[in-house]
């Protein structure tokens, strides 16, 4: 496996939480690796190391193929719903010796706090108490035989490591990610003042009759802004980032080191009414384009509308009908043989 070594002060706010999330999963793949020859060699339980190895594979695996190509608000939920269920399953079966068990669950309210909104981080930290009173009501009726407490002292110092570890590295990445978005609000702050006092002396200007060469001027600012929609054109047609369901006109503007109002200008002039309508576009287009270059009896949907930027079937429904006219459902219908 290949972590990120990048220089972390050079990223964008998106290719810090794909380095933060892929971090975090290399070191739960090495925990549970580890955790599952802990219980299979000192615990002598070949069932429950089998379980922990099955967990290990499938969140390793799923996330090798997925890398290049998840949504983060998707994965991160995923994550963060699944793993209290996961930890559930080994609390409740050491719980009688080792209430330790439990800092399986301690990075989730973390999570939510770097990667979602503040109402998620409540949302997720009550999602984790109620799962600890489930464990604690549903352990005094455990009838299986578990581990005496001499034998678990290895595994809780493993998990309490490894999850001290991910909690660092989610504070660490959240310093990281607070201080780009600093810097770009800084930017948006300062720019936009920049470029409308730039708009408002043309505008003077012309108005005061300094008009020459008016026809060659407006020449001039046609190529510009051509320019910059080629540029975005280039960032999010060819490099696909409007696969990205964050991606954002905030984001486009710090990869091309140029104004918003610029770009949004641009994008405007090009036919589109705003860049949300540019980027919608341009998502419907690849999803219309996977529609037809795939059996749809052997994909899904949800396939579809992720694939192509979508976060949610109602928004991509939505999205779908006021470009099209029509459904998704129908759409597909529509193309499909009388």
């Amino acid at each position: 496996m290949i972590l990120h070594h990048d220089n972390i002060s050079g990223n964008t706010e998106e290719e810090l939480k794909r380095h933060c999330i892929s971090s975090i999963v290399y070191v739960l793949c090495v925990a549970l690796c580890l955790y599952s020859v802990i219980i299979y060699v000192v615990l002598e339980d070949q069932n429950f190391a089998l379980a922990t190895t099955i967990y290990f594979l499938v969140l390793l695996y799923t996330y090798l193929l997925v890398r290049k190509t998840y949504n983060i608000r998707m994965l991160v939920h995923l994550y963060l719903i699944f793993d209290p269920l996961f930890a559930a399953f080994v609390m409740l079966y050491f719980w009688r010796y080792s209430a330790g068990m439990a800092l399986w669950i301690l990075p989730i309210p973390v999570g939510a706090y770097v990667f979602l909104e503040k109402k998620y981080v409540y949302l997720y930290t009550l999602y984790v108490l109620l799962m600890v009173v489930f464990v604690t009501f549903m352990g005094k009726f455990l009838t299986v035989e578990t581990p005496v407490l001499n034998k678990t002292d290895l595994s809780d110092a493993l998990v309490g490591a490894s999850n001290m570890i991910i909690v660092g590295l989610l504070l660490y990445y959240n310093d990281k990610i607070r201080a780009v978005r600093m810097a770009e609000n800084f930017e948006k702050d300062r720019n936009p003042s920049t470029a409308e006092s730039a708009l408002e002396t043309s505008d003077k200007n012309e108005k005061s009759g300094i008009v020459k060469d008016r026809l060659s001027g407006n020449d001039r600012e046609l190529e510009k802004y051509t320019e910059i929609f080629q540029k975005v054109q280039t960032i999010v047609e060819e490099q696909q980032s409007f696969k990205d369901a964050d991606f954002t006109i905030s984001k486009l503007s710090h990869l091309m080191k140029i104004n918003n109002l610029y770009i949004a200008k641009a994008i405007k002039q090009n036919g589109y009414a705003s860049f949300s309508h540019y980027m919608n576009v341009r998502r419907i287009e690849h999803a219309k384009k996977l529609i037809a270059e795939n059996d749809l009896s052997k994909i899904t949907l949800m396939y579809i509308y992720t694939s192509s930027g979508f976060s949610s079937q109602s928004t991509f429904n939505r999205v779908f009908k006021q470009i099209e006219n029509v459904t998704p459902t129908e759409y597909i219908n529509n193309l499909s043989p009388e």
